[in-house]
């Protein structure tokens, strides 16, 4: 789980350069997820994100004795659940960044397909 000693030096360093290399927290902002007080909004993307690599669910992180570390507890389920934030403009931002990187990398002629599958095992 992510530690509350330093918000900005949290995700394992594979993902860190991931989301570097995609711009993920750009577009985070471009899509208007921002706040201005508290936890910031990469701190709560990156620690909802990790859970996926736990196999965990933050109902499952409050259930166990991790939960007393979790001072942000009410504030990721408002970040999840503010209305205001274009969660399918940031994945729409995502997406056409991330078509435009691996266009490059093939020959023009050649057919392009991207498949992202949600699926888990």
């Amino acid at each position: 789980m992510i530690a509350n000693n330093d918000q900005n030096n949290q995700l394992p360093n594979e993902l860190f350069s991931t989301f570097k290399e995609l711009e993920l927290f750009k577009h985070l902002r471009k899509a208007g997820i921002t706040k201005p007080l508290g936890f910031t909004c990469v701190y709560l993307f990156q620690l909802i994100f990790c859970l996926i690599f736990e196999n965990k669910n933050w109902y499952q992180v409050l259930q166990s004795k991790k939960a007393k570390d979790c001072r942000e507890k009410n504030t990721v389920y408002r970040f999840l659940n503010k209305s205001t934030f274009a969660w399918i403009r940031c994945l729409l931002y995502l997406s056409t960044d991330t078509i435009e990187k691996v266009t490059h990398l093939t020959n023009h002629d050649r057919p392009k397909l991207l498949i992202v599958d949600d699926f888990f095992i």
